[in-house]
């Protein structure tokens, strides 16, 4: 029973270590002509193997955007909103964003996924379900210096300048 626990820890760890230690970069994408106007953004829990790389990644995305500006819904009180009305936010379709803007009041929903090769953020219409735009976190290689809170930051940093270009040409 320890060796179970303990080849299910050490295997934890080296998947931490693998995701949170790889240094890489940041490419984001949105269709060219994208004009959006800000509104309340809404922070979905990003998924991932292990929940607290998800949770350290969003709420370090939550903390940048809204140092940058923008109104934010903080993944736990969208969590416990959409947890009140029954709605999941772990398998969500277009039809879905409607629910959860109208029961959260957001405009846009921020949701993302956490994975050994890559770390994927989306901006969504909360009315269409429409994706707005996409930030992709590529690692470069395995081992390096980037950190869940680097992965983060890189990722509200692309998303931010996609979304302030996009507000700007308003």
């Amino acid at each position: 029973m320890k060796r179970k626990h303990y080849l299910l820890g050490s295997s934890l760890i080296t998947l931490v270590f693998l995701l949170t230690s790889c240094a890489g970069s940041v490419k984001s994408y949105s269709k060219p002509d994208l004009h959006i106007e800000k509104g309340r953004l809404g922070i979905l829990p990003f998924s991932s193997n292990i929940p607290e790389v998800g949770a350290v990644v969003s709420d370090t995305i939550g903390a940048n955007l809204l140092a940058s500006g923008f109104d934010i819904v903080d993944r736990t009180h969208m969590a416990r909103l959409l947890e009140e009305k029954d709605i999941s936010h772990l398998e969500v379709d277009s039809p879905d964003y409607k629910k959860i803007g109208d029961v959260t009041n957001v405009r846009f929903v921020l949701l993302g996924n956490i994975a050994f090769s890559s770390a994927t953020a989306r901006v969504v219409d909360a009315s269409t379900g429409e994706t707005l735009i996409i930030a992709i976190f590529q690692p470069s290689k395995i081992i390096g210096t980037a950190s869940a809170v680097d992965i983060g930051k890189s990722l509200a940093k692309s998303l931010g300048k996609k979304i302030t270009k996009s507000t700007e040409l308003q």
